[in-house]
């Protein structure tokens, strides 16, 4: 037979068919490579040496800026508003002495004037009362030279009616009550004008020009602007930091421990110089921390010194520190010997009530878990009581699963 009878497509699919199948049973029937599962690999980690530090050690805390003197002005007497300062506004700022608001004065100048007459008159009653006992005296010593009979004055009531001793009493009395009088009228028109006795502040405004009062109305909360505090809550192993905490209570000047009180305004950080004044008595019951008091003098006239400390340009840019700011408070503290500083990621707590540790690297491969005692921790940094080896590594990356002596691989 003739190939050339045959359709040659139909002769190439035959032969691709045959080879299909023969490479199929070929790796049916060809015998398997063994298989094993690929060694585990231990965890990359990175580490950081531990830093040894000496010498004086700052204790970090955190407040609110409050006021030393805050009241409310009140009035003392009873009218209607009718002067208002323009500093009577809420953030208005005003002087020791400055009158804020006027009460309508024109009855108690009244009274005033009424009170002056009462004291005239009992200026001429008293002149006249003394005029009067001097004649009574004068008489009783003529009858006495002309009779030599007239009786000897004695402490009783009869006589001291010789001489006109009650009248003239009674005539310093009323004089006496008059000028009492006269001084209360005027105390109440000096009370017409509402006056704060410090430098301050207007918080709120509670009564505006026309209003009318009556005494113990308030019309305004202020506060002064002097001397600002920030209470600070410390742990007690942080307050154990500083030294003399305890005999700081209402020093001022140089006998108090220094602090530097810093607040972030506009991307810039502004610090003020301040004093720890007082500690206060009693822990608190439910942190149990300790509430330190830090003042800090003329607050919002130190602002442009503090801009010009971090090189602004003394504008006005710098804020004040205001009541009300958060603001982070460093106190120098005292501590013998050395501590160990550490990234703050490098330190970890398992259980609530179980100390914090820090892993560390044993040769090169192997994690070692290591308690630490935190003394505190500032920003990204956290300080240790010296318990770790000066020259031991930390690891800083953080493991998800994790355990003592395991087997780990140290980034290069």
């Amino acid at each position: 037979m003739d190939f050339r009878d045959y359709n040659p497509y139909l002769l190439g699919g035959s032969i691709l068919v045959g080879a299909v199948v023969v490479v199929g049973l070929l790796r049916a029937f060809a015998p398997q490579p063994e298989t094993s599962s690929p060694p585990p690999q231990s965890p990359l980690v990175s580490t950081t040496p531990v830093e040894v530090r000496s010498g004086s050690l700052e204790v970090r805390g955190h407040g609110t800026v409050r006021p030393v003197r805050e009241i409310q002005l009140t009035a003392q007497v009873g009218g209607r508003l009718t002067e208002v300062s323009d500093a009577l506004v809420s953030g208005g700022r005003f002087e020791a002495g400055e009158p804020l608001a006027q009460i309508d004065p024109s009855d108690y100048r009244t009274a005033v004037t009424q009170a002056e007459a009462q004291v005239t008159q009992a200026t001429f009653q008293l002149i006249q009362a003394r005029e009067e006992a001097t004649a009574a005296e004068r008489d009783y010593e003529r009858i006495r030279e002309r009779t030599g009979e007239a009786p000897e004055p004695d402490s009783t009531e009869l006589g001291r009616l010789i001489f006109n001793e009650p009248q003239l009493a009674q005539a310093r009395a009323n004089l006496e009550s008059a000028e009492a009088s006269l001084e209360n009228a005027r105390t109440n028109l000096e009370r017409t004008r509402l006056t704060v006795p410090f430098d301050g502040m207007v918080r709120t405004k509670q009564a505006d020009l026309g209003a009318y009062v009556a005494p113990g109305t308030p019309v305004a909360t202020v506060y002064g602007t002097e001397v600002v505090e920030v209470v600070v809550s410390l742990a007690s192993s942080k307050a154990a930091l500083i030294q003399n905490l305890w005999r700081t209570t209402g020093q001022t000047g140089a006998a108090a421990l220094p602090a530097t009180v810093s607040s972030t305004y506009g991307g810039r950080t502004f610090t003020w110089e301040g004093r720890v004044h007082r500690v206060e008595g009693a822990l608190d019951e439910q942190t149990r921390t300790v509430d330190v008091v830090v003042r800090v003098s003329a607050p919002y006239e130190q602002a442009t010194a503090a801009a010009a400390q971090q090189g602004a340009s003394p504008s006005g840019q710098a804020p004040p520190l205001a009541v009300g700011t958060y603001a982070t408070v460093d106190i120098v503290g005292r501590r013998e010997g050395t501590y160990h500083v550490v990234p703050r990621r490098a330190v970890h707590t398992r259980e609530p009530d179980q100390p914090p540790v820090v892993w560390t690297v044993d040769g090169d491969s192997m994690l070692v878990e290591r308690r630490v005692e935190p003394i505190q921790t500032v920003e990204e940094r956290t300080y240790l009581a010296p318990t770790l080896d000066p020259d031991a590594r930390v690891i800083t990356t953080d493991l998800r699963v994790q355990t003592d002596s395991m087997r780990i691989r140290v980034s290069r």
